[in-house]
């Protein structure tokens, strides 16, 4: 895995032109992970703030509703659970395309033969996104439960 292998000529405009089109991938995965990051994060400051309305209405609420609301309050607190697992994953993805992208620099400038190293990164990086959506995924059935419960009073 480790290694030394010839430089990269630096001084070859195609040279550079090849690393720069190797590095692509990684930065396009940083760019796409980041939208979906912000898609997670609405989504976990949406249900932080939803329990809070929920806590709000408990302390304040008639006793009818009490028991939906204890209901709603566990599928939040779940949610959130589920989106902070997602965001670490999906935070873990950019860091490791960070350092796939380090690792191809250190092999066309060093010399260090890491092909099998930024083949493993990548791999990580796949699970860390699979991850992600898996938890991403849990919460919206989670937030389908909620609502069903939710109108369950005003359904027929």
């Amino acid at each position: 895995m480790l290694g030394l292998s010839p430089p990269m000529d630096t001084s070859s405009i195609e040279s550079f032109s090849k690393l720069m089109q190797i590095s692509v991938s990684p930065v396009v995965l940083i760019s796409a992970v980041a939208l979906l990051m912000i898609s997670v994060t609405n989504r976990l400051g949406r249900a932080i703030d939803r329990a809070r309305l929920v806590v709000r209405e408990l302390e304040l609420g008639v006793e009818e509703s009490r028991g939906n609301d204890r209901e709603q309050l566990r599928i939040l607190v779940s949610r959130a659970g589920f989106l902070r697992f997602s965001v670490s994953l999906l935070v873990a993805s950019i860091f490791l395309s960070c350092v796939m992208i380090l690792f191809l620099f250190l092999r066309s400038f060093g010399g260090l033969r890491l092909e099998v190293a930024v083949i493993w990164t990548f791999f990580l990086n796949l699970l860390m996104l699979i991850g992600s959506m898996s938890f991403l995924l849990a919460d919206v059935f989670l937030s389908l439960k909620a609502l069903r419960i939710e109108v369950q009073d005003h359904t027929p």
